[in-house]
């Protein structure tokens, strides 16, 4: 996926050197600025991948992001074709910073609308108007997020669009001119209908972009859910029960099963290093870009550093510790409905008497819901 952002960059500029006609000694200077940005679009990626960890969170991995530059690369050929105070540039930061943030949105803008500067007139009160618009799609992703602010922030972008459109086309014109003002009304139209096209078509709702990342990562194919399974089926097994287990528990109770589902499939992650599980754990969670509640419940193991703090860390604790109990104890003495139940009870019981429980939220009503249902379902443990 950097390889395909690469390309598109670099495609992007041989692109626009044809359809403007450049001499041949240009295109080298726009092939070279294609890979200077590229070179420093993936490097901000990058950075922001390993210091930030926001994008797995928010997008599962940069294919996303690859695809959307992409879009964004054809748009901004195509706008070649349109004269320049129509081309609606700030629809060019407005996609990627939907998909990644602000600065990588005017990041990948700057690129497109150097093009711009160096295949047409280059006037600085046209690059004066692409920047200042850019400088809006880029922010128009932010506030456009809630659906009752929705209708006023397309009409700020049209009127914003025209008004700066108008302004800097007059003082290129030096006066005022109707073309340029029916341009300035077709660009307001343009970026305000295309911003409300994006938005509908790839933002992306934060509660939506967590369960896809939990999804994710609770299939059998994730790298670090193959790694446990290499590792140790037996612990592998375990670990797909008590995810099962605590989803079925998070949905009774109300909590959330994602969450509750790729907690517990990771609860033991920090076997795979030896001692310290829980620091090993965190570690190796990190590192493979796990969202940031299953990290915090993974610091919450067993109750050893940290209490658990949330329903789902106190609900995936409850099933992994009735759980390992039915792992040890043979057949014959789980095959009497009485020592199911007497097994349940009594690891709930000394649990919730050690206190593991208090700072989570979990409620009297909420922990009897479960525990009622594991005596119920005794069988599937």
């Amino acid at each position: 996926m950097l390889l395909f952002i690469a390309a598109c960059t670099i495609a992007e500029s041989v692109a626009a050197g044809i359809i403007t006609g450049q001499q041949n000694e240009r295109y080298v200077i726009l092939v070279f600025i294609g890979i200077m940005y590229a070179v420093l679009f993936l490097a901000t990626l990058e950075i922001a991948r390993i210091q930030m960890e926001w994008l797995f969170e928010k997008l599962g991995d940069c294919r996303r992001i690859a695809m959307c530059y992409a879009i964004v690369c054809v748009m901004a050929v195509l706008f070649l074709y349109l004269p320049e105070f129509v081309r609606p540039v700030l629809l060019l930061s407005m996609g990627i910073s939907m998909v990644a943030s602000p600065a990588f949105g005017m990041l990948s803008g700057m690129f497109h609308c150097t093009l711009y500067i160096l295949c047409g007139i280059g006037d600085v009160n046209i690059l004066l108007c692409f920047l200042m618009l850019l400088v809006c799609g880029c922010f128009a992703a932010s506030f456009l997020n809630k659906k009752e602010h929705f209708l006023w922030g397309i009409i700020f972008l049209f009127v914003f669009t025209f008004g700066s459109v108008q302004l800097f086309s007059y003082l290129y014109a030096g006066g005022l001119d109707t073309d340029l003002m029916i341009y300035a009304l077709c660009n307001g139209i343009l970026s305000a209908a295309g911003a409300a096209w994006l938005y509908k078509m790839i933002s992306v709702k934060p509660k939506d972009s967590r369960e896809q990342a939990l999804k994710k990562i609770l299939s059998e194919d994730f790298g670090l859910a193959r790694e446990m399974k290499r590792f140790s089926s037996v612990d592998y097994e375990h670990a797909k029960k008590v995810s099962q287990i605590s989803e079925k528990c998070a949905r009774i109770v109300g909590a959330n099963s994602y969450i509750a589902a790729a907690g517990g499939l990771y609860y033991r992650l920090g076997r795979l290093d030896g001692n310290p599980s829980v620091e090993n754990g965190v570690t190796l969670a990190r590192i493979n870009y796990l969202p940031e509640e299953i990290i915090e419940i993974l610091k919450e193991y067993n109750g050893e550093k940290k209490l658990p703090s949330t329903i789902e860390s106190a609900i995936i604790h409850i099933v992994d510790s009735v759980v390992a109990k039915f792992d040890v104890l043979d057949k014959s003495t789980l095959s009497s409905t009485w020592n199911q139940d007497i097994i349940v009870y009594q690891t709930l019981n000394e649990n919730s008497a050690a206190g593991l429980y208090d700072k989570s939220g979990l409620g009297m009503n909420m922990y009897l819901k479960i525990r009622d249902y594991l005596i119920k379902e005794a069988k599937l443990l």
